[in-house]
This record gives structure tokens, C-alpha cells and sequence, in this order.
């Protein structure tokens, strides 16, 4: 009895000393005492109890400890679980819940209450910490999506800094105080283990149905840490796989697609694959069938492209496209993500789907694409043209090297058919991608579509000793290094876009050079509301994030237009026009429907009615019927079976 006691005296003590020392070395004295006096009084605390009430103790301790761990999980969010309890006291049952299933079902296998609790929590915390990094880096939560993106976060780790900070080092020192608690009880035991397996198996599976049954009615939100705050981390994680499964939109037939085509069937003979143009008889349609009067289309995205001094017009830099007033459309484009998830950018320009159908938080490339697909590829295929997709990385980020021949690309290039001899913090500069487009044109065939997505921007933004010289003091807001470095990086950006331009000018062939950005970059979220001035509380300042810029430029003459705000899966229609190539049948829907809702993505719409942005859920009249047919006929493009061919 007495080596236990001093055995649990000597670990409280050499807990509450490590949690002590390390509070005070980062800075947080004041957090250390009370967890360093907090490990040395359970410690030195002795429990002289029969063997009964030490069984009843137990129990009592690892139910605590499952409502304890619902706030040592929201610590890495940097939230309170008493907040999830105001907002909403059923999710929090359902976070309580979850949290406790595998713990219940380990105790029904090993009838070991403390191990049980010590092994059955780690996952839910290890995503929590996940959740913690996401956060850091990217600015919004963790997401099903990001399992799928692990190959690329491995791959761009070096760029980011996995110091450990106040909120996880709570979090362990919480849980392992906890644990502390429990193991300075006597081990349970158990007269009657049938039953103990019995009623722990019995609850393991009763607090999964709750708390499952419940995620389909959570109102998933990653934006920041709103999820975490308003539904728990765990709830509002799980939603999000659940309501993924959510695939039929009520209503859906394929009669319906039949009748929405029979708007836009002009000719017998149309063909979304593009043998025949589907608006040969329109007026987009100005030129003839001949490839060899088609231009060469050129489509950039560039990673994390995008336009500051929209938060702040007083932040200095000019971006180069702003300077195109000759043979360009331009403007800013909505996109649905920020700080991370490209290929949804790929895939809402590519397609013209809109992933405001689809649940916060998916990759359809990874989840949805397993199949040959329309998009503006196989539809360019079908007229003729080479198509080519490149990007300067690994092959197997977002599934690029299986997504794209699915999506129509004959060719597809990665990192290995680079030179790799400008580079930049380890990324193919945007300068060398614009030089291998450049002879992948010189070398083409016949009228080439080439999509390349840069890499040369791509998050996190630590400067180093070699990346240092790209930083741009930023006087008006310093502290932000992070954003010195962006900057740094956009003006390289434009440095190889001018030379990209300046070459095409030269050419006589006729070419479309279009860029874009893919989403905003996950700086430093202090950063961003120092330049606006605010928090991004409304959806309308949190549109402000997701506006990226783009344009479509000609080496020929063509009429001039700047777009205040349109979004990326309209970009295609621009495209068209300025190619002067007849809009297919579905873009000609997306014409129609870009005339009623000019601007949209993950978030909400722009409503023409109400002249400011709305969620969804607020649709009504026109637009509401409009974002029922686009629902319907991105349904059928995806998951039915039966594909409309009129637009498909």
C-alpha cells in the first residue's frame, strides 16, 4: 500500500514539475502553478476504500473523465464546450456521446475501466489536434477532404511550423491530469464481468445511434471555428461524412432533366462530346468548324492567387492583371474554398458544377469521379483540339494522375517532366511553368488546350534564409511575416505572367491565355482583419475572402470587359465567347442561369432580387426554381446512371 502511494505521490510530483517547467518556459507561468499543484495534491491524495466503492468510484471517474475530454477536445479549437452546450445542448449530447463509444467498447472487451479510457479517447483527440494544425495553417477546420489531401500535406511540410503552443499543450496536460486522477484509484473489480461486458456494450452501442442519429440534422459550418463552437469539433466533423451520403436531391428524376433540355436541344444532332458544337445555330457561334480557325487556349490557375487590396484598397501592391485594359476580360470570380482544397477550383472551372451542391468539406475528384466525365476537355477534344493537363508536383495530389484522363486530357504531365532549375522554396517557380507551356505550344499539332496548375504559391509562408530576400516589408501592418512573403511571391507571379503575355503578343497564331486564381492564402487570420478593418462575421464580408482574380486575354483583338464579380464555374462561358466557339448545351443553361444568379459558390449566392448575398436557404422565386434545375442537372452529371445527352 504504501509503495502505490508513493508511487502515485512521485508521479503527481514529477507531472505537476514537467507541466510546471513547461508552461513556464513558453511563457504561461500562471497555467503552469495550477496544473503542476493540481498533479502533485492527486497524487500525494490517498484512497483507502473497500473494493466495492473503488468499483463505484471508478465508474464514477471514467464518465467524468468522458465529459471532461469534451473540453480538453474543444482546447485545440480554442473554444468552450460550455459554448456548444448554449447553442446547442443536443449536440453537445451527441459530442459527449461520441466521445465516449470507443472507451465503452474497449471497457467491454478488457473490463478495464482506466485503459479503456486512456487508449479509447487518443483518437478523438489526435483528430482534434488535427484539427488544431488546420486551423493554424489554413484558417478553417479540419475536414473529411483533408484525409484525402495527406499525400500533398506530406509533401509540402517542410513549408510550414509545427510548433507546439498554448491551446495543445492544455489539451495533453488536461488529458493526462485526467488520467492521473484514474490511475491514482485502485483497479477496478468486478464481481459480475458478463454483465459489466454486457451493460458496456449495451451503452457503446446505444451512444453511437444517438449521437449518429443526430448528425443529419447538424447545420455543418467550416468557416473558422464556427463548427467547433456551435456543434462541437467531433459533431460537426461527422456531419459532414454523413450528410456526403446525402446524394439524391428531393424531387430529382431524370424526366426532368428531359424537360429542362428541351430548352436548349437546338439541333438533333448537338452532342455535349462536342462532334457536332451544341450552339453551332447561335449567336455565340461566330466561327466556322474549322480547327484551323480555332485559337490555341491556354487555362492557368495559379495556387493561391489572389488579390489583397480587395480587403483594403490602401494595400499597395497593383496586381499585373488590373493593367490589362487591351483584348481582356477580367475581373474577380467566387470560389468555394480558402486557404486549401484546389481541385474543387479545378473541377468548378473544368465542369461548371458548382460545389454549392455538394457538402463542406469533399473532394469530388477523390469521392465522386470514378468514371469518364463532361468537361470543357472532352468537349475541346471533340472539336479537335490537343488537350493537355500539367502540374509542376507530385502526380498523385488530389488523384490528378487518374482524374484528369477521366476528365477528357490526353496528356498529362508532373514534376518529373520539369527541368526543376528555377525553383522557389522548393516549388517549380511559376517563371519555368510558363516556359514549358511555352514549348508544349511550340511543339503542338493541331489547336492545343493546355490547364496548368501552378505550384510556386503554395502554402505554408515561413520565410527562411533562402526565402527571406522575397519577402516585402509591409510597413502599414507589420508583424506578419508571413504575408511579407506572399507578397513577395504574387510580384514573382506577375513577373512571369508579363513574360508569358509579352511572348503570345508575338506570336501570329491566334491564342486565349485565361488565369485565374484558385482561392485565397491561409495567412495569418489577425493579418487579414487588421487590412479589412473587421471580423468576417456576414456572409458578405466572408464572400470577401473567396473572391479571386481572373481574365481572359487575347493576342488578337477582342472587345474589352471588366466583370465586377462573377464565380469559377461560369468561367468556362467567358472562354467560349472569346474563342468565338458555340457554347455547349450546359453552358448555355449557365449562361442563362449566370443572368439570374451572376455570382455563387460553397457559401451563398449573389441575388439579383435582393441585391446582396444570401445563404440558400433563402432562395425564392426565379432563383430558387434556377438553383433547383442546375441542383438536378449536376446531380445527373455526377451520379445518375443515365446521363442527359443534350448536355452530358
Amino acid at each position: 500500500m504504501l509503495r502505490a502511494y508513493l508511487t502515485h505521490r512521485n508521479t503527481g510530483i514529477a507531472l505537476g514539475t514537467i507541466a510546471f517547467l513547461t508552461f513556464t518556459a513558453m511563457g504561461y507561468i500562471v497555467a503552469g502553478i495550477p496544473f503542476g499543484i493540481a498533479f502533485a495534491l492527486i497524487g500525494c491524495k490517498k484512497f483507502e476504500t473497500t473494493p466495492q466503492k473503488n468499483t463505484t468510484y471508478t465508474f464514477i471517474w471514467f464518465f467524468i473523465a468522458c465529459f471532461l475530454s469534451t473540453q480538453v477536445s474543444q482546447s485545440f479549437a480554442d473554444t468552450h464546450i460550455g459554448l456548444v452546450i448554449i447553442a446547442h445542448w443536443r449536440n453537445f449530447i451527441a459530442e459527449l456521446l461520441m466521445l465516449a463509444t470507443f472507451p465503452l467498447l474497449l471497457l467491454a472487451i478488457t473490463l478495464k475501466p482506466r485503459l479503456s479510457f486512456a487508449v479509447g479517447i487518443i483518437p478523438f483527440l489526435l483528430l482534434s489536434l488535427a484539427n488544431y494544425y488546420i486551423f493554424k495553417f489554413r484558417g478553417n477546420e479540419f475536414t473529411p477532404m483533408d484525409f484525402l489531401a495527406i499525400g500533398i500535406a506530406k509533401n509540402v511540410a517542410g513549408n510550414y511550423n509545427f510548433g507546439w503552443t498554448f491551446n495543445p499543450t492544455c489539451g495533453l496536460f488536461s488529458y493526462l491530469l485526467i488520467l492521473h486522477m484514474g490511475f491514482c484509484l485502485k483497479p477496478a473489480q468486478f464481481n459480475k464481468r458478463k454483465l459489466v461486458r454486457i451493460v458496456s456494450a449495451i451503452l457503446c452501442v446505444a451512444a453511437a445511434g444517438i449521437s449518429i442519429a443526430r448528425l443529419p440534422s447538424v447545420y455543418v459550418m467550416s468557416w473558422e471555428k464556427m463548427g467547433s463552437t456551435h456543434n462541437g469539433f467531433l459533431v460537426n466533423f461527422f456531419a459532414q461524412i454523413v450528410t456526403t451520403l446525402k446524394q439524391v436531391p428531393e424531387g430529382y428524376s431524370y424526366e426532368i432533366t428531359e424537360k429542362i433540355a428541351e430548352r436548349y436541344a437546338a439541333h438533333p444532332t448537338d452532342s455535349a462530346a462536342g462532334t457536332v458544337p451544341a450552339s453551332t445555330t447561335s449567336a455565340d457561334s461566330t466561327r466556322a468548324d474549322s480547327t484551323a480557325e480555332r485559337p490555341s487556349i491556354i487555362v492557368i490557375m495559379d495556387e493561391a492567387y489572389a488579390d489583397i487590396s480587395t480587403l483594403n484598397p490602401e494595400f499597395g501592391d497593383t496586381l499585373f492583371y488590373k493593367t490589362l485594359h487591351k483584348n481582356a476580360v477580367k475581373g474577380l470570380a467566387l470560389s468555394s474554398v480558402y486557404g486549401g482544397g484546389t481541385a474543387n477550383s479545378e473541377y468548378e472551372f473544368l465542369t461548371g458544377n458548382s460545389m454549392a451542391f455538394f457538402n463542406h468539406g469533399i473532394s469530388v475528384y477523390q469521392m465522386y469521379i470514378k468514371a469518364p466525365a463532361y468537361s470543357m476537355a472532352t468537349y475541346l477534344r471533340g472539336l479537335g483540339y490537343e488537350t493537355i493537363a500539367t502540374h509542376p508536383f507530385h502526380r498523385q495530389g488530389w488523384s490528378r494522375e487518374t482524374i484528369w484522363p477521366l476528365l477528357g486530357f490526353e496528356t498529362t504531365t508532373f514534376l518529373e517532366d520539369y527541368p526543376q532549375k528555377k525553383m522557389l522554396r522548393g516549388y517549380v517557380s511559376d517563371q519555368e511553368m510558363f516556359e514549358y507551356i511555352i514549348d508544349k505550344f511550340k511543339h503542338k499539332k493541331k489547336p492545343l488546350f493546355l490547364y496548368g496548375v501552378t505550384m510556386q504559391n503554395h502554402s505554408g509562408y515561413i520565410p527562411d534564409g533562402k526565402s527571406q530576400k522575397l519577402q516585402v516589408s509591409l510597413k502599414q501592418y507589420p508583424g506578419y511575416p508571413d504575408a511579407e512573403l506572399y507578397t513577395g511571391l504574387i510580384r514573382e507571379s506577375d513577373k512571369a505572367l508579363k513574360y508569358l503575355l509579352h511572348y503570345f503578343e508575338q506570336v501570329k497564331e491566334k491564342v486565349v491565355i485565361v488565369f485565374y486564381g484558385d482561392h485565397f492564402p491561409g495567412l495569418n487570420k489577425h493579418f487579414y482583419i487588421d487590412l479589412y478593418g473587421k471580423n468576417f462575421a456576414t456572409l458578405k464580408d466572408r464572400q470577401k475572402l473567396y473572391k479571386v482574380p481572373f481574365f481572359v486575354w487575347t493576342n488578337y483583338e477582342s472587345k474589352s470587359v471588366d466583370v465586377p464579380l462573377t464565380s469559377l464555374n461560369y468561367l468556362g462561358n467567358y472562354v467560349y465567347k472569346v474563342a468565338g466557339i458555340g457554347l455547349p448545351a450546359y453552358n448555355r443553361f449557365l449562361s442563362d442561369m449566370q443572368q439570374q444568379i451572376p455570382a455563387m459558390n460553397s457559401w451563398g449566392f449573389y441575388s439579383t432580387e435582393h441585391h446582396k448575398f444570401l445563404n440558400y436557404n433563402y432562395a425564392s422565386g426565379k432563383e430558387k426554381e434556377m438553383l433547383q434545375e442546375y441542383r438536378f442537372l449536376q446531380h445527373n452529371s455526377i451520379f445518375d446512371n443515365k446521363r442527359n445527352k443534350v448536355f452530358f
